[in-house]
């Protein structure tokens, strides 16, 4: 296995090799360091003998102590990959929105790669991404323009800006590194193998997420869950969210319960809460706005 440049010892991947009891991703991922500082300390000693001196040929590596309470966020996990290997492949950061831009329909850029757009046609399209850079260029005819490089969890695109209200609100998010929220115009030339993408207008993604109220369904199937997961959620109160969670009966069928309407809700906390509550169990999304019924 080779991480940041160094291949780790496979014995380090055996049995006993690691002093806790199945330990989880977050605890190897917060003793990343102290493992390869590990490994890099056993490779020096059986390269140049030490390790024979006492112990001899067969002495095996101390074992390595992982810290229980290690933990990355979401952000910082993404952080680290695109630090170490200049690229994200757990996730991308667009997708810790993906409960918020389910409503509007985006599109990646590899789907409108796909889209058929006559020549001389456009057609508007909603994506979302992430702003790496912003530059300023002129056109042929003496227009200035902001050319921006952006990724999407499909991979990396460059588009254009003319208004100066959007281009500002680029050069924005492209010194923040933010993600936003993309009414794009398309259109394709002769020979073009991708459209052309023009921002029209970008909202910020985490301003977005302000605006918008937000609901998450817990499924619990026990009770020390359910305390484990209501203390999260204690530290989370002082927004509009909702949370409801849902109790299996033992008559059958289960109960739907509110347990509060002021949470502070996101794609992180939903994550928080699924190591706790299993893969599936928890379902984050956009609250639907109140029914207006006719009064006779």
């Amino acid at each position: 296995m080779v991480r940041g440049g160094r291949r780790l010892d496979p014995r380090l991947a055996g049995a006993g090799a690691f002093d806790a009891i199945n330990p989880d991703r977050a605890s190897v991922f917060g003793a990343a360091e102290t493992i390869l500082a590990h490994a890099a300390s056993a490779q020096d000693q059986r390269s140049t003998g030490q390790a024979g001196l006492f112990g001899g040929a067969g002495a095996e590596p101390a074992p390595i102590r992982l810290p229980r309470d290690a933990s990355w966020t979401v952000a910082q996990r993404m952080a680290g990959e695109r630090d170490a290997f200049g690229f994200y492949f757990s996730a991308h950061p667009v997708d810790a929105q993906k409960h918020l831009l389910a409503a509007y329909k985006v599109r990646t850029f590899a789907e409108i790669s796909t889209f058929n757009i006559p020549e001389g046609e456009r057609i508007g399209a909603n994506m979302a991404a992430l702003v790496e850079d912003a530059r300023w260029r002129t056109s042929a005819r003496g227009r200035r323009y902001l050319m921006a490089t952006l990724s999407d969890s499909s991979g990396q695109f460059v588009a254009t800006a003319f208004d100066d209200d959007v281009c500002a609100s680029i050069e924005a998010a492209a010194r923040a590194q933010g993600c936003g929220l993309l009414t794009v115009e398309l259109d394709r030339r002769a020979g073009d193998e991708t459209p052309r993408v023009s921002i029209k207008r970008l909202q910020p993604l985490s301003e977005l997420a302000k605006r918008t109220r937000l609901q998450m369904t817990v499924r619990l199937e026990d009770n020390r869950v359910a305390t484990a997961v209501a203390a999260v959620l204690g530290e989370s109160r002082g927004g509009n969210g909702v949370v409801r969670f849902l109790i299996p009966l033992t008559s059958g069928g289960e109960a739907s319960v509110v347990a509060g309407r002021d949470f502070v809700l996101d794609g992180e906390l939903a994550e928080t809460v699924s190591r706790i509550a299993g893969d599936g169990a928890v379902e984050l999304s956009t609250q639907e706005p109140p029914k207006l019924a006719l009064v006779g």
